[in-house]
């Protein structure tokens, strides 16, 4: 079997064989625009890029680098990769070459064809359509080919030195291991360029208002006990004076204070009856005080039934 670099040698030569093309009829392929990309063969300086003519390498740097293609469409180099780029005598069918690394192909396809070669597989890109794809080529020999979403176009895989083909239909993605058709496989990794991780988002941490003053439930307030009964107890002394004319009660209340009874306490006070002189005189005012009494103490039943109503 074959060493790998005899491969390449082999590829090389077929290039030269199959585009055969000169010096002064050299084709540009597309313009480069890269940060830290290296160009290997001849190139056209220009303002907005630089122009990359045909049978041209590309090394990317640490960051990918994007060619432009002069028939339509791009072609994005990912980080570290080599690629060598050769188009035809018109211009219009492009064959892509490289050892390992990551690719991924954006562009229109008429009737043409495009055809990416490696140590191990030949990769045929057919239009008419969109070819939207994404190549891996590890330094083992397994490739990894991945159809994009605006793919429309079935890659024809085949191996270098055999007749066997298999096709990844636009849905797919196909893992080749060492290169071998046998050892297709389904995949679900990312056969483009790295993603990196984006850096986490940092998120400003606030405390938390305190919460507000719980307020009683109703069954907490209908469960509430009542306040207890106040009532009003009066003390206040009682002077009687059988021939003085019915008093004043309101200048006798002098002592008002809040008890939990209802017993008012009354303490009359009787003043002596009068001298011998004034009997007969006092037995005539004790009769119709007598009976001014009785009004008396109706009128004093009546004022504390207002107070205590």
């Amino acid at each position: 079997m074959r060493s790998r670099c005899h491969l390449v040698s082999s590829l090389n030569a077929l290039l030269v064989l199959l585009l055969p093309v000169t010096a002064a009829a050299q084709q540009v392929v597309g313009q480069l625009y890269a940060a830290d990309a290296s160009v290997k063969g001849s190139v056209i300086l220009a303002g907005s890029g630089t122009s990359v003519l045909s049978g041209s390498s590309i090394q990317a740097g640490a960051q990918a680098a994007t060619l432009k293609l002069e028939r339509g469409g791009t072609l994005l180099v990912c980080e570290g990769t080599k690629l060598s780029v050769t188009a035809s005598q018109t211009g219009r069918e492009l064959l892509f070459s490289m050892n390992s690394g990551n690719v991924e192909m954006n562009y229109p396809l008429g009737a043409e064809a495009d055809t990416l070669l490696s140590p191990d597989l030949r990769l045929l890109l057919p239009g008419p359509g969109t070819v939207h794809v994404a190549v891996r080529i590890t330094p083992q020999g397994d490739t990894c080919l991945q159809s994009l979403p605006l793919n429309v176009s079935a890659i024809v895989v085949a191996e270098t030195m055999g007749d066997a083909t298999y096709q990844v239909k636009p849905d797919e993605a196909v893992l080749f291991k060492g290169g071998h058709l046998s050892q297709a496989s389904r995949s679900k990794q990312n056969c483009g360029c790295p993603t990196s991780q984006p850096p986490p988002t940092q998120v400003a941490k606030a405390a938390p208002p305190p919460p507000p003053p719980a307020l009683p439930k109703p069954t907490e307030l209908a469960a509430a006990p009542p306040p207890p009964d106040q009532h009003l107890a009066v003390e206040a002394p009682f002077i009687f004076r059988g021939n003085d004319p019915t008093p004043d009660l309101r200048e006798n209340v002098v002592v008002l204070r809040l008890e939990n009874n209802k017993v008012v306490q009354l303490e009359p006070t009787v003043v002596p009856p009068p001298d011998s002189k004034q009997k007969s005189a006092a037995t005539n005012d004790a009769q119709t005080a007598k009976k001014q009494s009785h009004g008396f103490f109706s009128k004093v039943g009546a004022f504390f039934a207002g107070i205590f109503h």
